[in-house]
């Protein structure tokens, strides 16, 4: 019989599950089949034996939708696609966007004051947003079954890419001020690398893209978590 685990007291080792027939049973640690230890929501299917269960055996975790802390500041656990877009980037980027076109606005239409003001709340809001976004997208990979680490992969190149743009500018302005001319080569030489970092960094982040943005998640519970898609 299938049933979900209602409940579990380590210190006593002792647990209940909800039947689907409707009853309560009863177990005990000894019972339990699993590697993890039972965790309430978790699906299982077991013997009943009066109001016992016995030899229970862990079907598959159930999945607990994460609520706006756990969501936005835990890097722990999995979210879906849809959570991915419609409940971290849709509205993480799109309050930033409307920002930014306030800022705008503001600077077109002449009004230096509301500029300013509005310009402040995006910069203490771009600081804001930098752990919830690390947060949702270590969520996603986990996901895909894959280390949060995997979120540093796409940044390599642009730090690369940002360090070799500042030597690069340096090393143009202190050629200017000794009134010296650059070697040819090294521009060459340097111009060559910046566009191999380019193409490096377009292509990962390309990939980044379709592997956490577009793909689904694992089937059922990975080493993260239970599947946040409801599946049969």
């Amino acid at each position: 019989m299938k049933g979900n685990i209602i409940g579990f007291d380590p210190d006593t080792n002792t647990g209940a599950i909800s039947g689907h027939d409707g009853k309560r049973y009863d177990f005990v640690t000894a019972e339990w089949r699993g590697q993890a230890r039972p965790r309430q929501g978790d699906i299982v299917d077991f013997q009943p034996s009066g109001d016992r269960a016995t030899q229970i055996y862990l079907v598959d975790s159930e999945y607990v939708r994460p609520g706006f802390g756990q969501f936005y500041f835990s890097p722990s656990s999995r979210i879906s696609r849809s959570q991915f877009w419609l409940r971290g980037i849709l509205p993480i980027w799109g309050i930033w966007i409307v920002l930014y076109i306030l800022v705008i606005s503001f600077a077109v239409g002449g009004s230096a004051a509301g500029a300013g003001v509005f310009g402040f709340l995006m910069g203490i809001y771009s600081l804001a947003i930098i752990w919830p976004a690390l947060v949702i997208y270590i969520k996603r990979i986990h996901d895909r079954n894959k280390s949060g680490w995997f979120i540093l992969i796409p940044v390599i190149p642009g730090v690369l890419l940002g360090i070799t743009w500042g030597v690069a500018v340096v090393g143009m302005l202190s050629t200017a001020a000794t009134g010296a001319n650059p070697s040819a080569g090294v521009l060459v030489g340097a111009g060559a690398f910046t566009w191999i970092l380019l193409l490096a960094h377009f292509g990962i982040s390309l990939w980044f893209f379709i592997e956490f943005g577009c793909m689904r998640g694992t089937i059922g519970s990975n080493r993260f978590g239970a599947d946040p898609v409801p599946h049969q």
